[in-house]
């Protein structure tokens, strides 16, 4: 079994079933127009073909004459249409090209995979993901977390749906947490460049080449823990069995730090959550039902 720690892209929720729909930075089309495209997103382009030595000059976050000549390059060195037009394939040619480049990491095909029992941890305030096998570091990657606004989930999750399809302006690979207040996962990027910040909508960007083998290291099924800053968390109503949320996952942290079991800090308030609420009501003499109220929150220190 595979357990992964990750810290740090919400995403709009719908059923698994429909695949993954990721709202991590979608890029526009790019090209040249008579009134002239401005954006970070051209800033980002630059820069990127920049690093590639095809851009000579400073990143001004303007789609002109020079981006044009520069992405015209680009895709004559890269065996892609000369239009001008930056999309999503354009988006992944540059990703990949980048990926060649700047990763020092083996390749997959000389990078083994972990032997003893696999999980991550993805550290939000280093940006970094260690895999562990049987409780040893065995591999780390760089990655990129989500930014202070829509800052990456924090918790015990379980890797829920994997897509090796999975690409267009966002990478390659997908593999989506079980997260219950939205869809977030690990993928590939568009944005190399972002990899070692914080500039996600709250997922976990890879290199390309990194989550391929990530991917391949990890089953429907996976733990995964996901530590870092988070925003502060209020409880305004009593907790119940069956219930789901921030709530619920500030609950599960206060019954262990009390040195109960509420099982994985999951935001999920279930069997094993259940039973350290039955413990704890016990211990303190309190009613027996099982409801997070008034007394539990005060005894649990929670404001």
């Amino acid at each position: 079994m595979i357990l992964i720690i990750i810290f740090g892209c919400t995403l709009t929720i719908f059923a698994i079933e429909s695949g993954p729909t990721c709202d991590c930075g979608q890029l526009r089309i790019l090209g040249l127009k008579q009134s002239r495209m401005q954006g970070q997103d051209v800033q980002e382009l630059q820069r990127q073909l920049k690093e590639l030595g095809f851009y000579k000059r400073e990143l001004n976050l303007v789609y002109d004459w020079n981006t044009y000549l520069a992405v015209n390059k680009f895709q004559k060195a890269n065996n892609l249409t000369i239009d001008g037009i930056v999309d999503e394939k354009t988006w992944l040619n540059l990703a990949q090209a980048l990926d060649k480049g700047k990763s020092q990491e083996v390749a997959s095909e000389k990078l083994k995979p972990p032997e003893g029992e696999v999980f991550l941890l993805i550290d939000a305030y280093k940006k970094q993901m260690t895999v562990y096998s049987d409780g040893e570091p065995y591999h780390k990657f760089p990655v990129a977390v989500g930014k202070p606004s829509t800052k990456s989930p924090i918790g015990e999750w379980a890797v829920i749906a994997k897509d090796a399809h999975w690409g267009g302006g966002f990478g390659v690979r997908w593999m989506r947490l079980n997260v219950p207040w939205g869809i977030y996962g690990m993928h590939g990027t568009n944005k190399p460049g972002s990899i070692g910040t914080a500039a996600s909508h709250g997922c976990i960007r890879m290199f390309n080449r990194h989550v391929k083998i990530l991917y391949s290291w990890v089953d429907v099924g996976t733990r995964v823990k996901i530590i870092g800053r988070r925003d502060p968390i209020k409880i305004t109503h009593n907790l119940r069995s069956g219930q789901s949320g921030k709530d619920v996952l500030l609950f599960q942290e206060k019954l262990r730090e009390h040195g109960l079991d509420p099982g994985y800090t999951d935001g999920r308030f279930g069997d094993s959550t259940k039973k350290a609420m039955k413990d704890f009501k016990y211990i303190y003499g309190l009613k027996d039902d099982l409801v997070g109220d008034e007394n539990t929150f005060y005894i649990l220190n929670i404001k």
